[in-house]
């Protein structure tokens, strides 16, 4: 993983911030956040290794916009990142990303807990904290403030690099800060994020479970550095949770489901639990779905797909129950009854995106690549920020010989990393296969080069 993030910067390196007027409003601008943000998602993407997973990353999405609803944001331009890490943390920066590390999952026992977190960080955004933050910092460049975003993402994915924090000290704000808000501030996104959450219909005391086990767990020591929890927080997300009456939360199983996701990538094959299923027992979902990822990870894949089928029956209208059934299906030499599975699915939910994920990988287990290419170029239309479906659509089409489309694909996933030149370079090659045969094709990628031109040359 490449650490020496601040001096690989692409965008203004040595212009500082305008000057927005008197002291009352000299706060970053909406505008300025939305640069500083996007350097900052290219920067992650090149530095931070982040969970590829579409199911895992449908869910984090899916949950950080219903509880937008109910968030005082106005913006409703929002992006989620997932780290992979095991640690415990979450993030929000400006231009409307909120991150959270793999860890979470680990740590939040429901959806009560792990939504409060969310919601938390939703409030951050929505009352500006960073940009009310940078007013003490306006010497500094978007350079540095992407810079030091950046390296407290790296490090609160669990590196450390002597370089990197001898790279950072030359510099007047430490990496723990670039993330880290006021007392006050952390006090008003309780507040806030705690009526979101009530609001979308959650357990109120998600919040204050959440913070009694952080004090006695040592993974949650990154994420109190950024987010300091004192014993008052605590006895005022109780107070406030008490005084709302009493009600009945239900389990979410859909977070169970990617819990068990989560968890299994911190799992090693090779230990005595994956040996011996029958240390799993309960009849809940999550235990049949763990259960069913250890036999398949033993090779028993029918028994897999046997217990997996009892936990879609269990929440058959599950987008993403179908979509682990239909991956383990796939994954266990069906692709044909996966691929039916799947249609169905989508006849009720077209587009879906894990649901049409899963339909392209069946589809290209079945050998019919031009129907995956097609499935997944319009995925990625619909979610052109997304590099790993641009990646994955640049391999698909190469096994349907599309190779303009391959060269398309590959050019938009560097833009995506801010490697503008090499994006350029892939569009002239799918220019060069593309021969003339298409005039509108050519056009297009004519275009789209002078696009990515500008962007190169503005350095955003």
């Amino acid at each position: 993983m490449p650490l020496a993030v601040i001096s690989t910067l692409s965008i203004a390196q040595e212009q500082p911030l305008p000057d927005l007027g008197d002291r009352e409003s000299s706060v970053l601008s909406p505008h300025e956040e939305r640069v500083i943000g996007e350097q900052f998602l290219i920067e992650l993407r090149r530095n931070v290794r982040t969970v590829k997973d579409p199911i895992l990353k449908y869910f984090v999405r899916t949950n950080m916009f219903e509880l937008a609803e109910y968030s005082d944001l106005t913006d409703t331009e929002l992006h989620s990142v997932i780290i992979d890490a095991k640690e415990l943390n979450a993030f929000a920066a400006p231009g409307g990303i909120i991150g959270i590390n793999l860890g979470l999952f680990r740590f939040a026992q429901d959806v009560h807990e792990y939504s409060s977190v969310v919601a938390h960080e939703l409030a951050h955004l929505s009352q500006r904290h960073f940009a009310r933050r940078m007013d003490q910092q306006r010497q500094l460049t978007v350079a540095q403030l992407v810079g030091f975003l950046t390296s407290a993402a790296v490090l609160a994915s669990g590196a450390s690099d002597a370089g990197l924090a001898g790279l950072l000290g030359t510099y007047s704000m430490v990496e723990a800060e670039a993330l880290k808000y006021s007392r006050l501030q952390e006090r008003e996104a309780d507040r806030i994020g705690f009526n979101a959450l009530t609001k979308a219909g959650y357990d109120p005391f998600g919040a204050s479970r959440m913070f009694e086990r952080m004090g006695t767990q040592d993974d949650a020591r990154e994420f109190l550095r950024t987010h300091p929890v004192s014993q008052k927080r605590v006895a005022d997300l109780y107070a406030k949770a008490q005084e709302l009456p009493d009600g009945e939360f239900q389990p979410s199983n859909d977070y169970q489901l990617m819990r068990v996701r989560a968890l299994q990538r911190f799992v090693e094959t090779t230990t005595s639990f994956v040996r011996n299923p029958g240390s799993i027992r309960g009849d809940g979902v999550a235990d049949k779905y763990e259960l069913a990822l250890v036999l398949h990870q033993r090779g028993e894949f029918d028994l897999s797909v046997a217990k997996m089928k009892e936990v879609l029956e269990q929440m058959p209208t599950s987008i993403l129950a179908i979509s682990c059934y239909a991956e383990l299906l796939t994954q266990s030499e069906k692709a044909d009854r996966a691929i039916s599975v799947l249609e169905d699915a989508l006849a009720d939910t077209p587009d879906n995106t894990p649901l049409s994920i899963m339909y392209a990988r069946a589809l290209k287990s079945a050998e019919r690549f031009e129907e995956a290419t097609s499935i997944l170029q319009k995925q990625a239309r619909l979610h052109s920020y997304d590099t790993d479906l641009w990646f994955e659509l640049a391999e698909t089409a190469g096994l349907a010989d599309d190779i303009v489309e391959v060269h398309r694909s590959r050019a938009e996933f560097f833009a995506l990393r801010g490697q503008f030149n090499e994006a350029i370079s892939q569009l002239r090659l799918a220019k060069k296969a593309n021969n003339g045969v298409s005039f509108r094709v050519d056009a297009g990628l004519d275009q789209r080069i002078l696009e990515l031109r500008e962007r190169a040359e503005q350095g955003v």
